[in-house]
């Protein structure tokens, strides 16, 4: 973390009851690059002292404190609104990098500044765990899911990801995002899947692009199958109100409605899926989604360099420790939008 060097890089890591891989994480993305950065950590209602860990262990660290826990693509957003770097990587806890894996990530982005979202790979036992991409929610994807098939899709097994190159999207896991494009965007639409922010990008000319050679390893367990949820059945079909066709739309509240009450006799999580039909199935994408700007600012917006150039070594950091609680203020001043970029 640079001292008298401005930051080229903010990184974002949103933890929940996730202490000891945090702080682990965290140690090694400090120790492993050179460019100067800027950490900020949302404690999103942890019940484990994270909040106090982090003080004891990071006085430079920017914490924002949550009591009671965020969506998460909504603490995303709380901590991206605190960022000054020219350039945002959302990490996951417990990652460690192999080598300095954000100057490559950042090395690649800047010559290529054209593709505007990029992501690495996150390695389990030396394997790839295919966490970094995915594919947006398909009709075949709901179907699978509906069925309880044991297939996945949409997390694109066929993937080779050691080829890198063009992806459908990328996922808050490992994601680098120039931030005049992350504010013109508005960040992540907290109600729709994370691949939502991908869709919207390359509707105005991005290219999510995987980079091998930007490798992170994890330091956490492999996360279970994540079950069936009233707020995950309602990001599905908003999202397939706002991108696909109303008939392949309707198609999908139908494979999922049948799927509840068929499913609903085996208890939860489908009985109370059932129950809550009204809540998923009459999502609109007007009205409670978050507004976008015109297709024009996007369009308009140029592919830019990071401000800062990448140093040959790493510097300590003179930033201040900072925490905060939950409020409704509007936006930190440190926050401004660069040149060719506007908020929303």
């Amino acid at each position: 973390m640079g001292s008298s060097t401005a930051p080229v890089v903010s990184i974002v890591t949103v933890a929940h009851n996730a202490r000891e891989a945090l702080l682990k994480g965290l140690a090694a993305v400090e120790a492993g690059t050179e460019v100067p950065t800027e950490l900020i950590v949302v404690d999103n209602g942890s019940t484990d002292n994270t909040a106090a860990a982090m003080r004891h262990a990071f006085r430079e660290v920017a914490l924002e404190r949550r009591k009671a826990p965020l969506p998460p693509l909504a603490a995303a957003n709380l901590g991206a609104a605190r960022a000054r770097a020219p350039w945002l990587l959302f990490l996951d806890p417990g990652l460690e990098p192999v080598g300095d894996a954000i100057r490559t990530l950042l090395e690649h982005a800047g010559g290529h500044p054209e593709d505007r979202l990029w992501t690495g790979r996150t390695l389990r036992d030396g394997a790839d765990d295919g966490r970094t991409v995915e594919g947006p929610p398909s009709l075949w994807g709901t179907v699978c899911l509906a069925a309880g098939l044991p297939l996945e899709p949409e997390r694109l097994p066929g993937l080779d990801r050691a080829i890198g190159g063009a992806v459908p999207a990328v996922t808050p896991r490992m994601l680098l995002v120039e931030r005049g494009l992350w504010e013109a965007l508005g960040g992540f639409d907290e109600s729709l899947p994370a691949s939502d922010l991908s869709v919207r990008a390359r509707a105005h000319g991005a290219r999510p692009t995987l980079v091998p050679d930007a490798q992170m390893a994890s330091l956490s367990p492999a996360p279970a199958r994540p079950p069936v949820s009233t707020a995950g059945l309602a990001a599905r079909m908003a999202f397939a109100r706002r991108h696909w066709s109303p008939g392949r739309a309707r198609a999908a509240g139908w494979v999922l409605g049948a799927a509840a009450l068929l499913r609903s006799v085996t208890g939860d999580p489908w009985r109370t899926a059932w129950q809550a039909r009204a809540a998923w199935l009459s999502t609109v994408d007007e009205g409670h989604l978050t507004p976008r700007p015109s297709g024009p600012l996007l369009t308009a917006l140029p592919a830019q360099r990071p401000s800062s150039s990448l140093p040959s070594s790493s510097e300590p950091s003179s930033s201040e420790p900072s925490s905060s609680e939950p409020s409704s203020s509007s936006e930190p001043s440190s926050l401004r939008p660069r040149e060719g970029s506007r908020q929303p």
